[in-house]
C-alpha cells in the first residue's frame, strides 16, 4: 500500500508513492528543496483529510511561513499541527545542573517555570507522544537531532527509535529530511544523512548542478525497499504547488510516435523500447564486443519470417557460418529453402560463406559493390517488406568511412521503402567517433549493450521516439526461447501498476503513457 507524495511524477517513479507506514529519508545540500518536498507531502495528506504533524528542528512557525509564502501550502489547516524541538543551554530539573535542554524554537521551556527537560531521546519522545496519532509526519530536519549523541552508533540508534515511534505508535507514514553536507559531531566528514540512511525504508537524494552555466536541481531515488522504482535522474523545479518533478515524458509526444512496431520477442526489451522496433524505421544496436547481439538478431529474424517479410543479413564476423546455419535451422527453417525462396539474402563482406547457393552475395565481385547487390535483391524480394540486419564492422576491411556514409544515403533514397526496417549493429570502438555519430544521427532508436567487469550484461535505451529513454536494464540468458531475458522497466509489462487517476492526469496535463 502506498500514499501519494504530492507529485504525480514522483508517485510514478515509486510505483504509486511512499510505502504506507514507513519512513523515507530525503537528503541533499542547502537549497535543493528538501523542506518544500516534505511540506508538499503533508499538503497532499491535508487535501485527503488526513491528520499531519510537522516537527521542525530548524525553523520557527514564523520562519516557516516566510519560507513557504510562494507556495499554496496551508500552514493554518485544522488537520496540521506544527511544533518544534531544539537543543539550547539551560537548567534541567536537577537543581543547579546546566546543560543542553529540550526547548521549542520559540524559546518555550517544556516543563514550565525556569526549568526544562534534558535534551535526550527519552524526553524528546515523551514530548512528541502528545501529538499521536497522525497519518503523516515530517521531521525537518534530522540533522538538528545530532546533539542527542556525540557517538555515531548511538545517534543512529536514537533516530531508529524515533522512526519506530512514528511508524508503530503514531501509525504514520513519515518523511525525514537531512543535510547531506552536515557532519555529525566528532564524525569527520560523515553526515547525519549517511548515519541514518540504513535505518530508513527509502532514500531520496536531491542535488544541484550547473548545466551550461545555469544551476538545475535533480532528484534520484537511491533506494526504496520492496519497490521496483525508477532509477533514472529527474529534474525538479518549483511551482505554486511545491516541487514539480520533470520530465513526466522523455520521449516524443503522440504525433511523433510511430503506430506500427515489430516485437523483438523479448518482452523486457520490447517494454524498454516502448513496444518494439519501429516498422519502417532504423535502429542502431551498439555493443562493446563482449555483449554479443546474436540473441536479438535471431529473434528479429524469426519474427520477420513469421510476418512474411524477407530479410537481408550481413552476419556477425565472429559467428561461424555452420553455427549460424544451425541456429537458423532450429529457430526458423532450412537456410537453403529460405535462400531459394528469396526470403533470405546474405551479404558476405568477409568472404567466409560459400556462394554456390542462390542469394549469397560477395559484394567485392560486383562492379558497384553493395549498390548492385541491393538492386538485385530489390528485384528478387518482389512486394515483400524487408528487415535488414547489417553488421557495419564486417564492411570495414573493404569499405572506407566515406563509402559507408554514401551507401547509407543511397539505401534510404533508392532501396528502403516505407515498410522496410533496418538494424545496424557494431562496436563503436571499431568505427570511431565520427562514423558512430553518423549512424546514431540517422537512427530512430539507439540501444547500447555491454558487459561490466563483474560479468553482468546491461542494455540501455539511448534514443527513441517512445519507451523508457535513459533506462538501464539487466540482461539474462535463459535455456528456452527467446533465450534472452531483459529486466522490465519499472511499471512496465505484467507487473505494471494500475492506470493513474484522472486527478493525476489533470494535475500534470499528461496521460497514462507519459511516464516514459
Amino acid at each position: 500500500m502506498t500514499v501519494t507524495t504530492g507529485s504525480a511524477v514522483l508517485d510514478d517513479v515509486l510505483a504509486g508513492g511512499f510505502p504506507a507506514g514507513r519512513t523515507v529519508l530525503v537528503t541533499g545540500g542547502p537549497g535543493t528543496g528538501k523542506s518544500t518536498l516534505g511540506m508538499q507531502f503533508l499538503q497532499a495528506g491535508l487535501d485527503a483529510g488526513e491528520d499531519c504533524l510537522f516537527v521542525s528542528t530548524e525553523q520557527t512557525l514564523g520562519e516557516l511561513r516566510d519560507s513557504f509564502a510562494p507556495f499554496d501550502f496551508e500552514l493554518d489547516h485544522d488537520g496540521l499541527t506544527v511544533t518544534s524541538i531544539h537543543a539550547a543551554p539551560g537548567e534541567t530539573i536537577e537543581e543547579g545542573e546546566a546543560g543542553l535542554t529540550l526547548q521549542t524554537l520559540d524559546g518555550g521551556e517544556l516543563l514550565g517555570d525556569r526549568y526544562s527537560a534534558p535534551y535526550d531521546l527519552e524526553y524528546v519522545q515523551q514530548f512528541l507522544e502528545e501529538f499521536a496519532p497522525a497519518d503523516r509526519v515530517l521531521l525537518d530536519s534530522v540533522s538538528g537531532l545530532a546533539p542527542l549523541h556525540d557517538d555515531r552508533d548511538r545517534y543512529r540508534r536514537a533516530v531508529l527509535d524515533m522512526i519506530r515511534q512514528f511508524n508503530d505508535e503514531f501509525d504514520a507514514t513519515a518523511l525525514f529530511t537531512a543535510e547531506e553536507t552536515a557532519p555529525m559531531p566528532d564524525a569527520g566528514t560523515v553526515s547525519a544523512a549517511d548515519a541514518i540512511q540504513f535505518n530508513a525504508h527509502g532514500v531520496i537524494r536531491l542535488s544541484r548542478e550547473r548545466i551550461e552555466g545555469d544551476f538545475h536541481r535533480f532528484l534520484n531515488v537511491v533506494k526504496m525497499r520492496g519497490v521496483d522504482h525508477d532509477t533514472r535522474t529527474f529534474e525538479i523545479e518549483f511551482g505554486h504547488e511545491g516541487v514539480r518533478t520533470v520530465p513526466r515524458r522523455r520521449t516524443h509526444s503522440g504525433e511523433f510516435v510511430p503506430d506500427e512496431l515489430m516485437t523483438t520477442r523479448i518482452d523486457g526489451l520490447d517494454d524498454l523500447l516502448g513496444g518494439g522496433i519501429v516498422l519502417g524505421g532504423t535502429m542502431l544496436l551498439e555493443h562493446d564486443g563482449q555483449a554479443t547481439p546474436h540473441s536479438i538478431l535471431t529473434n528479429l529474424l524469426a519474427e520477420a519470417m513469421d510476418r512474411g517479410m524477407s530479410a537481408i543479413l550481413v552476419p556477425p564476423v565472429e559467428l561461424p557460418p555452420k553455427r549460424f546455419e544451425e541456429i537458423v535451422g532450429r529457430r526458423i527453417g532450412s537456410m537453403d529453402e529460405l535462400l531459394a525462396d528469396d526470403r533470405l539474402f546474405l551479404i558476405d563482406f568477409p568472404n567466409v560463406w560459400e556462394n554456390t547457393r542462390r542469394n549469397v552475395y560477395k559484394p567485392t565481385e560486383y562492379d558497384d559493390s553493395l549498390r548492385d547487390v541491393l538492386s538485385e535483391i530489390d528485384e528478387r524480394r518482389g512486394d515483400r517488406a524487408v528487415l535488414s540486419l547489417i553488421n557495419v564492422e564486417a564492411q570495414l576491411p573493404s569499405r572506407s568511412p566515406d563509402e559507408l556514409r554514401q551507401s547509407r544515403f543511397w539505401e534510404e533514397e533508392n532501396f528502403f521503402g516505407k515498410r522496410d526496417t533496418s538494424l545496424y549493429f557494431f562496436n563503436p570502438t571499431a568505427l570511431g567517433e565520427r562514423l558512430t555519430a553518423f549512424y546514431r544521427n540517422g537512427a530512430w532508436q539507439v540501444v547500447k549493450t555491454w558487459v561490466t567487469e563483474h560479468g553482468l550484461q546491461y542494455v540501455k535505451l539511448r534514443k527513441a521516439p517512445d519507451g523508457y529513454l535513459g533506462a538501464t536494464r539487466l540482461v539474462e540468458y535463459i535455456d528456452d526461447e527467446p533465450y534472452m531475458r531483459v529486466q522490465r522497466p519499472p511499471g512496465a509489462g505484467e507487473d505494471a501498476t494500475a492506470e493513474r487517476s484522472e486527478t493525476d492526469a489533470d494535475t500534470t496535463g499528461a496521460g497514462p503513457e507519459a511516464d516514459r
